[in-house]
């Protein structure tokens, strides 16, 4: 069965917790990615800040979503969690649309040639670099 819910969780941790926060999740995730009505998981650290963490992980709906969150593994893990934690906030998303990456070049698309360049040596104002 596919996800019918994605949960964006941003996490604010106190400076000093991040790898004890960290290594938590680690733990914790293992534990979540064997439940039958979780598609995945990931961790995120917002990029320059240490204690800024967002985790996205998917579900199969929201029903089953929040059956896991009354379990008691995860009322551990939010007790081991709520002292390292400043703040944060929750979303449940609802998935519609799903486009996959695809590095494309100009021969791939009808019509369309891949320009090339010279680079010339000049900056932005016209003038020489």
């Amino acid at each position: 069965m596919s996800p019918g819910l994605r949960v964006l969780l941003e996490i604010r941790i106190a400076p000093g917790h991040e790898a004890e926060f960290e290594e938590l999740w680690r733990g914790h995730a293992d534990l979540v990615r064997r439940l039958p009505d979780n598609h995945g998981q990931q961790l995120y650290r917002l990029a320059g800040s240490d204690g800024c963490y967002t985790v996205l992980t998917d579900w199969t709906d929201e029903p089953s979503f929040r059956a896991f969150e009354r379990s008691e593994a995860q009322q551990a893990y939010l007790g081991r969690l709520w002292p390292m934690r400043e703040g944060g906030g929750m979303s449940l998303l609802e998935p519609l649309h799903k486009l996959s990456g695809h590095a494309l070049s100009g021969h791939e698309l009808p019509g369309h040639e891949t320009p090339t360049a010279e680079v010339s040596g000049r900056n932005e104002t016209g003038g020489n670099a």
